[in-house]
């Protein structure tokens, strides 16, 4: 996607992620995340538009579990957009782009506006 049709801030972070795809579940790394997807190291089991459910553990207690689909696959790294997710999880994911952003009120502002020409 052009740089300049994004609507979210993308923040770099490097957590491990697991992706069910199916019955499978795929370890992977967050390259990096905003309120719509995120981008991750590729697997060969990855397929465009596949759907899947993206896990990114805090901690032992926390983790944001997102409904999501491949948007793009790469030969090393793929997108993925997130679909659906409960309150809480949209919390925890709020929380982490805006501390690694650095500036809480500019990711709040973005929730205010479309996420997508």
């Amino acid at each position: 996607m052009n740089q300049n049709k994004r609507m979210r801030t993308r923040v770099p972070v490097h957590f491990d992620v697991s992706i069910l795809l199916g019955e499978e579940v795929i370890r992977t790394e967050i390259i990096n995340i905003s309120l719509n997807g995120i981008l991750c190291t590729s697997n060969p089991l990855f397929q465009n538009n596949a759907l899947c459910k993206v896990i990114v553990r805090l901690s032992d207690a926390l983790q944001i579990v997102v409904d999501s689909k491949i948007s793009r696959v790469g030969e090393r790294e793929s997108a993925i957009s997130f679909i659906s997710m409960d309150d809480q999880s949209f919390i925890h994911l709020r929380k982490l782009v805006q501390y690694n952003v650095g500036d809480a009120d500019r990711i709040d502002k973005e929730l205010h506006k479309k996420a997508f020409d």
